[in-house]
């Protein structure tokens, strides 16, 4: 690490007094709405004796002899969760409830709050939810705060804006047993209801303390594109906000401690100066300066900044943050966006437990360290929308990165591939840990973060209950990381431990994922899989808006089927009973294909809002595609070609002939959908030979992307005229990698092909 002190701010612009009407306030980085109880009303009468445990066997309900801390009973509701019983849901949803009659009048509130404890011999959260009914239809149904073991506290439900709230005809409360495990016990306390109305307010600073926030570029707080300079730039326009709490003034001799942290090789640079001016209590100031900028090496850096006096942080955690890329000179635009979107990755990636989240802002909230263990639930708050681990997104964020790894192996970059190998590494892991159960089939969803009392979004699922086509989504990005560190990536030790858990998943899927269908015996399909307590595994036909649908089966046939291809090349051997798996499930696809290639035809273009029409063939193109790749690998000719026919006819409907509700389906620019294409169509040119359709498109979307768009979507990070997934991120949008990496990979004369893949 660098350190260097070499200038002094010199103008504080601006003192803002805190005290903006609530309305038209525009939040600083550490501050958040709140919505405060007010004008309580208790509702003693919710609390009696026509409640009933429904859902199971596995709930029981009483009403406690002691009082809560408001003076009254409450209800004690004690769950054993059993993951074993008979039924169509082994696992199910125990609950208790209140249907009322006469009806609850809830007017006259804007929240019902209650209290809720829980008390166990288990360490970890408890989730439950609340569902609420007014004139007999469904108006809330939500999780709650997640209880504390062992102690009170409150949870809170909005009522503004639900419907019929003189007439509430159900109060009912329940959990899911697939996010506990099997003889988990827990008895939830809860009453003490009342309605309240809510105040809206804006945070405050703790009274001692002081918080930052940064912005650097001439952009200021005005956007968040992305910030890039040249190599030898020798000042930076830096924007730092300061703001006090009531007992906290700054001093003008009270130091701003900048640090510049270059994320692929964690080379640091620290500088520091003086803030320049008083700043009393309760306010904030905005300070502008041209920072003197040291001699950074090229890279994408996380700037930080302190308010230190005496040597002492005064923020308590709350320091300024952004991000800003340092260009070589004559570098490729691929290459910069290329390198810009891997690292932004780190980000998104769950500092605590592994693993990259599903959704999160696109840009960094300015203010708190997304590094800093100590104030990560604080960046959560302000920066993640959804911090789970979903099969999907890694399927596709996986796969982006090790296009990245690719890209950066090949343009002798050692450093920033190795980035990206440990981003992948660090899923892949979280995955084998995290979501692979022991008989090797995989979870859907994983969520430590929220498991633990952080983050968002719903825990992580319990093993027993699968799903084959997200058992191939998890499995896919395996088969092309095994490809990868086998041959160019050089870590075979590293490819043989993916293997050991690829094989585990690949063999549950062989195992329990093929029926006979339209008289064809073992055709791949996508099927719910249930765990029996007698041990066979209950199969469940996909349905989705009362309709059997095919669309995700060619997921569960790619993971099947690029792992084939992929273990060969470690020397394996593919079992025989796969081979007439692929062959039938080709077969059957063939037969099943409209005779201009629609395969999920029976959803129309009705079912999700349409997009089965092109997913469902992308999805089972691909899954063909892979059976073609294994049995070229294999030697199989004949069966290769009828795969590689079959994959080419899925395919040219996509391009040719798809229409959503009247509307050609061309040229997706949105970040997962596109790349998704993208990196199809090269790897089937790739191994396939030439297509001049599948060209167009690649040639298209390069072009709107790069050219017609200027990189905007890559770039711009939020703001209006972006394409789909542009203004988030998350493992999807991380997807885009796949693009970036081809283009790169092009553009530097070494084009995309695995090692090993056939010529």
């Amino acid at each position: 690490m660098k350190h260097c002190t070499l200038w002094h701010v010199a103008a504080l612009l601006a003192l803002v007094a805190p005290h903006t009407r609530a309305e038209s306030q525009k939040l600083l980085p550490w501050q958040q709405w709140v919505e405060v109880p007010a004008d309580t009303q208790a509702r003693p009468e919710i609390v009696n004796d026509k409640w009933q445990s429904t859902g199971g066997k596995e709930g029981t309900l009483a009403v406690s002899r002691e009082n809560g801390p408001w003076g009254a009973p409450y209800f004690r509701f004690t769950v054993k969760v059993d993951h074993l019983n008979e039924g169509a849901y082994p696992q199910g949803w125990p609950a208790f409830q209140w249907t009322v009659s006469p009806a609850l009048d809830f007017t006259g509130g804007d929240a019902v709050r209650y209290w809720v404890r829980v008390e166990s011999k288990l360490d970890r959260p408890f989730p439950l939810r609340f569902i609420l009914h007014t004139d007999k239809k469904g108006v809330i149904n939500e999780p709650i705060k997640t209880p504390t073991l062992g102690r009170w506290v409150q949870a809170t439900h909005d009522l503004r804006g639900k419907p019929a709230l003189d007439k509430v005809t159900l109060l009912h409360f329940f959990l899911c047993e697939n996010e506990y495990k099997h003889g988990d016990e827990m008895t939830f306390d809860l009453g003490g209801f009342e309605l309240c109305k809510l105040k809206r307010e804006v945070s405050k600073l703790p009274p001692d303390e002081a918080a930052v926030g940064l912005w650097v570029g001439k952009r200021a707080d005005t956007s968040e594109q992305a910030v890039i300079v040249d190599q030898g730039t020798k000042t930076l326009p830096v924007l730092a906000v300061v703001g006090t709490g009531a007992n906290r003034s700054l001093r003008a001799d009270d130091e701003l401690r900048f640090r510049f942290r270059e994320v692929f090789s964690k080379h640091e640079q620290t500088l520091t100066g003086r803030l320049g001016q008083d700043v009393p209590p309760e306010s904030v100031g905005r300070v502008e300066q041209e920072l003197p900028l040291p001699d950074l090496p090229a890279g994408y850096y996380l700037a930080t900044v302190d308010l230190t006096r005496a040597g002492k942080s005064t923020v308590n955690g709350r320091v300024g943050c952004d991000d800003l890329y340092v260009r070589k000179p004559d570098e490729r635009m691929a290459y910069t966006v290329l390198s810009i979107r891997t690292a932004m990755a780190l980000w998104v990636r769950d500092l605590l437990y592994g693993d990259v989240m599903c959704g999160t802002r696109i840009a960094l909230p300015h203010t708190y360290d997304p590094l800093a263990p100590d104030t990560y639930a604080d960046f959560l708050r302000v920066f993640a929308l959804t911090t789970g681990k979903h099969t999907e997104g890694n399927e596709a964020g996986d796969t982006g990165l090790v296009y990245a790894a690719e890209a950066f192996r090949k343009s002798g970059d050692t450093v920033r591939c190795q980035f990206a190998e440990w981003l992948l590494q660090d899923s892949l892991d979280h995955m084998v840990a995290k979501m692979q159960a022991p008989c090797g089939a995989a979870i859907t969803w994983s969520n430590e973060l929220v498991d633990h009392g952080l983050g968002s979004g719903g825990p992580s699922q319990a093993f027993g209950s699968y799903d084959s086509n997200q058992i191939g989504e998890w499995l896919t990005p395996f088969a092309r990381a095994i490809v990868y560190f086998h041959t160019g990536g050089g870590d075979r030790d590293y490819a043989a431990k993916l293997n050991a858990a690829a094989r585990k998943a690949a063999d549950y899927i062989a195992d329990h994922s093929l029926q006979e269908s339209d008289g064809i015996p073992n055709v791949v399909r996508h099927l719910g899989l249930t765990e029996k307590p007698d041990g066979t595994v209950q199969q469940r036909t996909y349905h989705q808006e009362g309709r059997q649908c095919d669309v995700y089966l060619g997921r569960a046939l790619s993971g099947l089927s690029y792992y084939a291809y992929a273990m060969q090349l470690l020397g394996d051997k593919v079992p025989d009973h796969w081979w007439s798996a692929f062959d039938n499930t080709v077969k059957w696809c063939q037969r099943k294909m409209k005779p201009n290639g629609w395969f999920d035809w029976q959803c129309e273009d009705v079912v999700e809002g349409g997009c089965h029409t092109f997913l469902g063939n992308l999805y089972v193109a691909e899954g063909l595609f892979g059976c073609y790749l294994a049995d070229r690998q294999a030697g199989r000719t004949a069966e290769a070609e009828a795969a590689r026919a079959a994959a080419l006819k899925a395919y040219h409907y996509v391009t040719d002939d798809c229409y959503v509700r009247g509307q050609k389906y061309e040229y997706p620019l949105e970040f997962w959908g596109g790349p998704y294409v993208y990196w199809l169509f090269t790897e089937y040119q790739a191994a396939a030979g030439p297509d001049a359709r599948m060209q167009d498109w690649l040639d298209t979307l390069h072009r709107k992307w790069a050219v017609q768009r200027e990189w905007k979507d890559f770039l711009q990070r939020g703001g209006p005229g972006l394409s789909g997934r542009c203004d988030t991120n998350g493992m999807l949008a991380i997807s885009i990698l796949g693009y970036l990496g081809i283009r790169e990979m092009e553009e530097s004369g070494k084009p995309f092909r695995y090692s090993g893949f056939p010529e």
